[in-house]
Formats: structure tokens, C-alpha cells, sequence
């Protein structure tokens, strides 16, 4: 059974999750019966390593807090540091953790994590595992630089959480930031198999291995800040001629050093804070915004239809919306305008109630779109489900 965001945050539901936790506070989350069997696990830990495709850095290893020296647990192959299993063990039985970055290209059965977090947040997912044997810390107090969902798949480890000092960073943590010493956590958890630990951006963590093996997948979501809003409006403001107006020059240094600028600078100066308010002034200016930036998210993989689409039998198959790819509607009097990606769909008024269900279910099958629109033409639909299996707008996949 795939696994999907409801199953991470559970208990929680996720408008409760999204106001009180997310960018907030760390929360742990404890349903009964959850485990991640489905996804990685120990047999799937040594199957990864024992594929003898690992390279460094993808594979780091930390011991008392300090990195390992790669030449302890790879070997040169050709310029790249191939990791040597067995000596990768042998670090790992003297006490050292280790860590897979991007696990989920080793693993495929971790995709559908990736995926279901892609879908509900559409920003960047990627995912780590790591193994600490017991009783070891492996990696020393710190924050990351995006949002952390840990899932613990083997054992327990006990985490700690406390609150950032440093607001929303954008730059990688430096020790003398961290909690002082004796400064409680605010989150204080032993995990075990099948827990989920939310910890926002910038709030200081380490975890420590209880009396088993622990095994666990971090989950790292990386948003978009208020820097990719200037980003876009940068280039909205080209279109008012104030912008592309060269600057005045420079005036020359004055005798004491100062820099002396003319008056022309001052002018200058309130034309484009005239502008820039007329601009933010737009009523329609954030809605553009979310507009151009859902045209940018794709779904994480293109789509193969089984023996292609031709010929098909329809009824035989069942339609999904691949993961992170949303639709929205322009209406009109006459129809609508429907976006989804990069595409654009013109839609008659009678067709945008058909095509606005199509888009939203999760999934469908040619009874369902029968339901929806009694009397519809199947040759007619068939060539359109085609057509939008073949754009990568809709999957397609035996009952």
C-alpha cells in the first residue's frame, strides 16, 4: 500500500499540522500501528550498500561528532571514491553512524515518499537515511536549512529539539550559535519504529541511538522563501520604462573621501519607489505570482503509458494526476482557460465542469467520466484521454 502525507502526519490531520507545527515547532507524531515497512527498512539498508555503486560524498560517515576521512571506508576507482561495505562495517561496529544522501535514487520504493510530500507541498523533496548503532551519537548538535520530517524505520533513537537562535537562517549553522549550555529542549522524544518527527528550519537537534541499531529516512522539504517573490518581480517591473532607465552616474569623491551624488539621484530614486508602489499596488499581483510559479512545477517523472495509448480499451484502465501536477481555471461567460503546468487547454462552458472534475480527482476510470457527463461521445473522450496521457497531463494504468 502506497504511502501518502495523511500517513506521515497522522495523528494529526493536515490542516491542524499546516496552522499549529509547520515552520513553527517540532511536534512528534505517534500513530498506532504505523510502521515503514513499505518503504525501507534493514533489508533495504543492506541491499543499498551491498550494490557496490556508492561513491563518497554521497556516503558520509561520522564518528565522536567528527567526519570520518573518506579514505577509511572507500576506495579509488577510477577518480571516484567507491565506498568498500566492509570497511564501511567496520567503522560502523567501532561506533560511527553513516548517512545516504538522496537514499531515494538507490531505493525506489522510497519514491512514493518523495512523491506523496512533492504532491502536498509542490516544493523540493529529497530524502537521507541514516544508521547509528547503539548507544552513539552521530552527528552533533545542529539545525538544517529546510523543513525535516524524520521517520523512524528500524529501532529507537532519542531526539532532542530546541528552539532556533537564529530566525528563518538562510546560512549554514555555526557552533558558537548554538543553545548554550544547560538551555532545556523543547522537544524531548524517544522514537521508535513507525514514529514521525516534524523539526522546522533552524531548529537545533541531535539524536541519540538507544540499545538497538536505529535506522531512519529524513525527509528534507526545501521552500521557496520571499526572495523568489522579488525574483519574479524583477522581471514584472521590466515593463515599466522607469526600471530600464540607466542609473545617473556616480558623482566623484570629494576631498574628504565622501561621495557626492547630484540631485539626479534623488529624482531618480522616488520615480522607481512611485513605481515600485504602483506595481505592489496591483490588485491582481500575488494571484499572477502563484499563477507563474504553479506553470513552473512539473510532476517528478514523465509519464509511460502501458503499450502506448492507441488502442487502448479505456475502459480497462484507470487515470490518475501525476504527483505534484496542479490545475487551475481562468473562467469566463463562454468557458475557461484551464492551465496545468505549462499546458493551456481552451474549454467551452459546457466542457469546463467535465474537465474541472477530470483534473481534481485523484483518480478516475472511464465509468467515472460516464457519470459525470451521461451521453458523452466514448470514441470522442477516448481521443482526448489519449491526447492528455500523451502530454503527461494525466497517468494511465491497467484496473
Amino acid at each position: 500500500m502506497a504511502v501518502t502525507f495523511a500517513d506521515i502526519i497522522a495523528p494529526l490531520e493536515r490542516g491542524r499540522f499546516l496552522a499549529d507545527f509547520w515552520t513553527k515547532q517540532a511536534v512528534h507524531l505517534r500513530s498506532p500501528g504505523r510502521t515503514f515497512d513499505s518503504v525501507f527498512g534493514m533489508e533495504a539498508l543492506n541491499a543499498v550498500v551491498n550494490a557496490h555503486d556508492l561513491t563518497f560524498p554521497k556516503v558520509k560517515v561520522s564518528q565522536n561528532d567528527k567526519p570520518a576521512p573518506p579514505e577509511s571506508f572507500t576506495s579509488d576507482a577510477g577518480g571516484q571514491r567507491l565506498v568498500n561495505a566492509a570497511r564501511l562495517m567496520q567503522l560502523f561496529e567501532a561506533g560511527a553512524s553513516f548517512g545516504i544522501t538522496g537514499a531515494d535514487a538507490d531505493w525506489p520504493p522510497l519514491r512514493a515518499v518523495v512523491e506523496c510530500m512533492y504532491d502536498a507541498f509542490l516544493e523540493s523533496v529529497h530524502t537521507n537515511v541514516y544508521c547509528s548503532p547503539p548507544c552513539t551519537q552521530g552527528f552533533q548538535c545542529h539545525f538544517d536549512l529546510h523543513e525535516v520530517f524524520v521517520l523512524q524505520v528500524e529501532g529507537e533513537k532519542h531526539w532532542r529539539v530546541f528552539w532556533p537562535t537564529v530566525e528563518s537562517p538562510v546560512e549554514s549553522w555555526r557552533p558558537e550559535d548554538a543553545p548554550a549550555a544547560g538551555v532545556p529542549p523543547y522537544v524531548d522524544v524517544a522514537m521508535r519504529k513507525g514514529d514521525v518527527l516534524y523539526v522546522p528550519r533552524g531548529h537545533w537537534h541531535y539524536a541519540v541511538a538507544r540499545e538497538s541499531t536505529s535506522v531512519h529516512v529524513t525527509v528534507g522539504v526545501t521552500c521557496r522563501k520571499g526572495t523568489s517573490f522579488m525574483d519574479w518581480l524583477a522581471a514584472e517591473v521590466t515593463g515599466d520604462p522607469v526600471w530600464r532607465k540607466n542609473l545617473p552616474l556616480l558623482g566623484d569623491a570629494t576631498g574628504d573621501g565622501r561621495l557626492a551624488l547630484g540631485d539626479e539621484w534623488c529624482v531618480f530614486t522616488e520615480e522607481l519607489k512611485r513605481a515600485l508602489a504602483r506595481k505592489l499596488s496591483e490588485r491582481d499581483l500575488v494571484e499572477r505570482f502563484c499563477r507563474a510559479t504553479l506553470r513552473e512545477v512539473s510532476p517528478l517523472s514523465r509519464i509511460s503509458v502501458p503499450r502506448g495509448v492507441d488502442g487502448l480499451d479505456f475502459d480497462g484502465l484507470v487515470f490518475s494526476r501525476p504527483a505534484g501536477r496542479r490545475h487551475f481555471l481562468d473562467r469566463r461567460d463562454d468557458g475557461a482557460t484551464l492551465f496545468a503546468g505549462d499546458k493551456e487547454i481552451e474549454l467551452d462552458a459546457d466542457e469546463v465542469e467535465l474537465f474541472g472534475r477530470l483534473f481534481a480527482a485523484e483518480t478516475f476510470t472511464a465509468a467515472d467520466l460516464r457519470a459525470w457527463r451521461p451521453g458523452v461521445d466514448a470514441s470522442e473522450m477516448s481521443a482526448v484521454l489519449a491526447e492528455l496521457v500523451r502530454s503527461g497531463l494525466l497517468d494511465a494504468r491497467p484496473k
